[in-house]
């Protein structure tokens, strides 16, 4: 999670906490209307990663407007990962460059949301945000770190959790959307105490979040089908032969830089490309671990 240009500098648990507040004063008006909706499975409960939790907020108007009365070929889906990429001004401010270059081209819109988790992105796109009035062709989502983070959030969930949360996301949009391909992401990587962050702040994740990202991320894998819906690692481009983070792509441990954002761009163009063209793609794929970053080769669902 990190801030959006034009706010006031805040530390990242100040934010969480404020997010908290707020969300603390709409819950209790949430649980009586979902009693009567069937926004969420029944068998989820209030904490886990696929139940919805209310997060309006001026973004979240903004973009169902920009949803209902727009015309879009591409949805980005995600965090704050996502979010650099839409504006967001600050030390993120040449990712615009890399939106204007790879994304917008493809009459594109970012849903991204700093410091959201599953349960959240579910709200928003349950209230307003899959309101196309034409189906996109293809929706790419990156979501789930923030799930995982027990130092910076008080609930998190298990790999288990994670994956349930990333399904109802993905059931969601196939149901309200048939025609649109989901190009699902794995997680990405995160960097561990033992390495050096280049760029404040600095997110140093423990071995259990590091351990349940990866595992979430494998599990993700099986939401792919083939036909509408497919996955893709590319968490090779940002990681050094040894397995640490190479903070020249990943600055901070977490967030791609401007250089990590073109190259995550480049790995995930080629299957863009393809989808939108309405074209054929292999079910899984995983980037192969070399200096080439550009294509991503199939290796029958296996991880690298």
């Amino acid at each position: 999670m990190v801030r959006a240009k034009g706010s006031k500098p805040a530390t990242f648990n100040a934010m969480v906490t404020s997010n908290s507040r707020i969300l603390s004063l709409i819950l209790t008006f949430w649980l009586a209307v979902h009693a009567s909706t069937a926004f969420a499975d029944t068998s989820s409960k209030l904490g886990d990663a696929d139940f919805p939790i209310p997060s309006p907020t001026e973004r979240h108007t903004k973009k169902v407007e920009e949803v209902r009365t727009g015309d879009y070929d591409l949805v980005l889906i995600g965090d704050s990962i996502t979010h650099t990429l839409d504006d967001f001004g600050g030390k993120y401010a040449p990712l615009t460059a890399v939106w204007e270059k790879y994304y917008a081209p493809h009459k594109a819109i970012n849903l991204g949301y700093s410091g959201y988790r599953t349960e959240q992105v579910l709200w928003n796109l349950q209230n307003g945000e899959l309101d196309f009035a034409r189906s996109p062709k293809v929706a790419m989502l990156l979501i789930g770190t923030n799930n995982t983070d027990e130092r910076h959030f008080k609930k998190v969930h298990s790999a288990e959790g994670v994956y349930a949360g990333t399904k109802a996301i993905v059931d969601l949009i196939k149901e309200r959307h048939p025609s649109t391909k989901i190009l699902v992401l794995r997680i990405f990587p995160r960097g561990g105490d033992d390495e050096k962050s280049v760029s404040a702040p600095h997110f140093n994740s423990s071995a259990t979040c590091i351990e349940i990202c990866r595992r979430a991320g494998e599990l993700t894998k099986q939401l792919a089908d083939g036909k509408q819906v497919f996955w893709l690692d590319v968490n090779n481009i940002f990681m050094k032969p040894d397995g640490t983070i190479n903070t020249g792509l990943m600055w901070d441990l977490l967030h791609p830089s401007p250089d990590g954002a073109e190259a995550w761009a480049k790995a995930v163009t080629p299957s863009l490309t393809r989808l939108l063209a309405g074209e054929s793609l292999p079910a899984v794929q995983v980037l192969p671990r070399t200096d080439e970053t550009n294509d991503a080769t199939t290796r029958n669902g296996d991880t690298p």
